[in-house]
């Protein structure tokens, strides 16, 4: 499905998204309708043709980032600072590793 689904933005198609949650609403004193603190997710995203929402297009898709929620707030999680960090942790076990093995290189040596 996910072939189908970069294909056609491929082609132009805009796509639109949709979710389905469930919980209680609550009115506030404004008389507006708003969601309850029991809300659930009960889809991440479906690709719909007609979405309910008017902004509810895609307009782009980000592959090889990482979101984090933070203090209530989606934000981008900088890949390349983790994988810099994976890194020099892998580099420092590889010195560690080289070290030890010259020690015992010249420890047979004697």
């Amino acid at each position: 499905m996910g072939k189908i689904a970069s294909s056609l933005l491929d082609e132009g198609v805009m796509l639109g998204v949709s979710s389905r949650g469930i919980g209680s609403l609550r009115t506030t004193n404004e008389g507006y309708k708003v969601v309850g603190e029991d809300f659930m997710l009960a889809t991440a995203a479906d690709i719909v043709a007609d979405p309910s929402a008017p902004d509810a297009f895609v307009s782009g898709i980000m592959e090889g980032k990482e979101w984090i929620w933070e203090g209530g707030i989606l934000r981008e999680q900088l890949a390349k600072q983790t994988e810099k960090r994976i890194n020099t942790l892998v580099d420092q076990k590889r010195l560690q590793e080289h070290k030890l093995n010259l020690f015992n290189d010249f420890l047979s040596n004697l």
